[in-house]
């Protein structure tokens, strides 16, 4: 009896430290948990906030975010990463626990635990020497599983992007001087995590890129960026090309429309940003948007600034969105934005064109 007791016990043994070869059910839901994973550290580079300088949080954000999404397509066989899908994971596992460590506090402590467990099953399950994960012997594969691979690679390949530029999305045009710069609207988040600043200059005086910019809104003068993208998605936007006086008020309260009011049947209300604060002639702070500011450097030179902020606090919410806000969103968001300030820049450097060819003899 005792020997057939300890031989059951050896044999339960066995069981859990023999590597498995997976099935494909199991391979592909491995997969998923492992991308899912790595989607869950979209807005981690965000968490860290200010406490190192970007560049290190952004490097270890960049290498847990495409290591962990590079494992998971591996796990898929998809090409270029099929063979390294253990090396991406560990790579991934000790960039996120660097920057758990960066973020402190209880969800650090939760995220490492996650990491290392996570990194314990994929090795222990995958780990067969040449391996049933292992090219040999695979033969052809079929059109579904080509094009999902051609697909998973694409993808990769943008998120890869998406990491690297994303220093860009945030700090475009502006330096770490203007960065530093307090602005209207900074008192609203005081200690902001999420912090974007977009720069441009303008070839004009203050007072004459003012009225472009007070006139933004659908339903006034659009916002000078790419309005064939917006009427792609149905929004009833137009460009002004010239200063309107009846659009030159604004005031707290007032809204200023992203679209028409009956976009989508209406079933969104409203859509738009609360203006929450105007400085004539200066800036302009929308709620959920940030603060627009006209900066004068000169008598015939302008800085105009867009600055957002963001408490940027880890949550559940901020887990579930932030493949969306990061993937999505701020490629979006950035590319019209700067459609909007180049735009804007564009009408005021033209208009004092137009009037220096009006003062000539």
């Amino acid at each position: 009896m005792r020997e057939s007791t300890l031989g059951g016990a050896f044999l339960r043994l066995e069981a859990v430290t023999t590597p498995h070869t997976l099935t494909t059910g199991r391979r592909v839901a491995l997969a998923v948990v492992v991308l899912l994973h790595g989607f869950a550290h979209a807005n981690a580079v965000i968490w860290a906030g200010q406490a190192v300088p970007l560049w290190i949080t952004t490097l270890f954000w960049a290498v847990a975010l495409i290591g962990y999404l590079g494992a998971g397509f591996g796990l898929l066989r998809v090409p270029l990463v099929r063979r390294h899908y253990r090396p991406l994971m560990t790579a991934a596992t000790v960039a996120s626990i660097a920057l758990l460590t960066i973020i402190g506090g209880t969800i650090a402590f939760v995220g490492v635990v996650v990491d290392l467990f996570f990194l314990t099953v994929v090795v222990h399950w995958t780990r067969t020497g040449d391996g049933e994960l292992s090219t040999a012997g695979e033969g052809r594969v079929g059109r579904l599983a080509a094009a999902g691979h051609a697909a998973g690679l694409l993808f990769l390949i943008y998120a890869t992007a998406v990491a690297l530029f994303h220093p860009v999305y945030l700090h475009w045009g502006t330096t770490p001087a203007e960065r530093m710069m307090t602005l209207p609207g900074d008192e609203l988040v005081p200690d902001a995590r999420y912090r974007v600043d977009h720069g441009i200059t303008i070839r004009a005086p203050a007072d004459s890129v003012w009225p472009w910019l007070v006139q933004i809104g659908q339903d006034r003068g659009g916002f000078y960026s790419h309005a064939w993208l917006e009427r792609l998605i149905g929004a009833d936007i137009h460009n002004a090309d010239r200063i309107h006086p009846e659009w030159q008020q604004l005031k707290p309260g007032d809204l200023v429309r992203a679209t028409q009011p009956d976009y989508l049947g209406g079933r969104l209300g409203e859509p738009g940003w609360r203006v929450l604060d105007v400085v004539p002639g200066r800036a302009i702070v929308l709620e959920n948007w940030g603060a627009f500011v006209v900066h004068p450097v000169g008598p015939a030179t302008t800085r105009f600034f867009v600055r957002t902020r963001g408490d940027g606090i880890p949550s559940l919410a901020a887990v579930l969105l932030g493949p969306i806000n990061v993937f999505v969103f701020e490629p979006a968001h950035f590319i019209m934005q700067r459609g909007m300030m180049s735009g804007i820049r564009d009408r005021a450097e033209a208009m004092m064109a137009a009037r220096d060819r009006g003062l000539r003899p």
